[in-house]
């Protein structure tokens, strides 16, 4: 769950508390490149197209998420769903140093499609895995850490930790953490029995 629903609620929350610093840089640097300031509706629309590169990507993620997880198995598909946060982290990280507004785009993009992917394969990873006893509780668990992510989120975003208009690449950067929990830990969990069984036809790994 840590880096798979927890991103979607986090990422949702995290993109609130330094949006009027994204903005003021957003027109540092258009002045610093061309000398002319931009107007305040070009500033609200290049932040628009910030926001939306996120659902932007979750749209992406999800209908990749399919194939995903019938070629690459459930758990392998949550593993390499990690590398768009990385690749998010990095971009967001750097954009400030790079002069950048164009690099939180395409971060907020990345880190759309990694929550399409864990949106559709987390869940169904924990039915097809969970005993049977079990199963409804284990599938709730994926909303449980979407609302714990959006708490989290804005936690983290507070002035007193990383909501500093200094430290706003490092808050939306602050997502590769959980990942790197994920990439950590889930490694050591079993694959999908399901996907065992009918995907590849391994009935003894299956069992």
């Amino acid at each position: 769950g840590i880096g798979g629903t927890f991103q979607y609620g986090y990422n949702i929350s995290i993109i609130n508390a330094p949006a009027s610093y994204i903005q003021t840089f957003m027109n540092a640097t258009w002045l610093e490149r061309t000398g002319v300031p931009l107007e305040s509706n070009v500033i609200l629309l290049l932040w628009s197209f910030t926001v939306s590169a996120y659902p932007l990507g979750g749209l992406t993620g999800a209908v990749v998420a399919g194939p995903m997880a019938i070629m690459l198995g459930r758990k392998m598909s949550l593993l390499l769903n990690n590398v768009f946060v990385i690749i998010a982290a990095t971009l967001s990280g750097f954009s400030r140093m790079a002069k950048s507004f164009e690099m939180i785009m395409l971060s907020r993009f990345f880190t759309g499609v990694n929550a399409g992917v864990s949106m559709n394969i987390q869940p169904m990873y924990l039915a097809e895995s969970a005993p049977k006893k079990l199963r409804g509780a284990v599938a709730l668990t994926s909303a449980s850490f979407t609302a714990l992510g959006l708490v989290l989120g804005q936690v983290v975003g507070l002035r007193e930790l990383l909501g500093e208009e200094k430290s706003w690449p490092f808050l939306l950067a602050s997502n590769v953490v959980p990942a790197l929990i994920q990439l950590t830990a889930l490694p050591w969990f079993p694959e999908s029995p399901r996907y065992l069984l009918i995907d590849c036809g391994d009935k003894e790994s299956c069992i």
